[in-house]
């Protein structure tokens, strides 16, 4: 349990593209077990709220979705967790809401600078499919779970085919706006999943290993999707960033 004269905030968890808060599932459970505040909301046009995507869903959209969630709930002291494209979400949100915010983790995540999107790190393979998507309206749809990321476990990848959706292709698209230097006052935290395939989080791990901005820097070696194939080992990492 945490110790409560800690004053330990509440979690928010930022899901990845395609995904929804469902990926957090048996994560938040544990945090809770842990005696943490957790809550994992789902972003428009994904998840159980796939009836609303469209055309006009950007970076803006999801970046609302959350700053709502934690102004309508009065979260304060919040420990956000940005989850793969999440990480983009999460840069938007503390320009918004830094005050709320006490400690900010990337989770295997991508952390951009103002106008950097989503598809200006992944060009070669999202990235373009994603503009042409974006000019045309059409959603991205979902990768192969076990081709792209190495999920092997089959009761994973029938829960996820059950869940998983395409992406608003704008959201990879939009440069995140605002974020032209970290902001101070806040804890940072980068997770590394070295057993990822793609290599594009590993340049943010080394860039947060230099930064003296960052509280700890973590390398562990699970896959991209740890939050469904090792939510303890998530679980425990998202812990410790929250008691910074």
């Amino acid at each position: 349990m945490p110790d409560s004269k800690q004053n330990v905030g509440p979690i928010v968890l930022i899901h990845g593209a395609w995904f929804g808060g469902w990926v957090w599932r048996d994560v938040a459970r544990l945090l809770r077990a842990q005696g943490f505040e957790v809550s994992a909301p789902t972003m428009t046009g994904l998840g159980e709220r796939r009836h609303q995507l469209g055309p006009d869903v950007d970076l803006d959209t999801h970046v609302e979705d959350i700053v709502s969630h934690i102004e309508m709930e009065d979260l304060r002291d919040v420990t956000l967790v940005g989850w793969s494209y999440g990480g983009m979400v999460a840069n938007g949100v503390l320009t918004r809401v830094k005050d709320r915010i006490r400690t900010l983790v990337y989770f295997d995540a991508f952390d951009p600078k103002d106008g950097e999107a989503l598809a200006d790190f992944v060009v070669s393979t999202v990235g373009g499919a994603a503009r042409e998507m974006a000019k045309s309206g059409q959603p991205v749809p979902p990768p192969d779970l076990a081709q792209r990321w190495n999920v092997t476990d089959r009761e994973i990848l029938d829960f996820c085919a059950a869940r998983i959706g395409p992406h608003p292709a704008k959201t990879m698209t939009q440069g995140v706006k605002g974020f032209v230097e970290r902001p101070q006052g806040v804890n940072y935290v980068y997770v590394w999943c070295d057993a990822n395939p793609a290599s594009t989080f590993g340049s943010f791990h080394d860039r947060a290993s230099k930064d003296p901005q960052f509280a700890a820097v973590h390398r562990i070696p699970h896959d991209h999707v740890v939050a469904l194939t090792d939510p303890a080992t998530t679980a425990n990492v998202i812990a410790s960033a929250a008691r910074l």
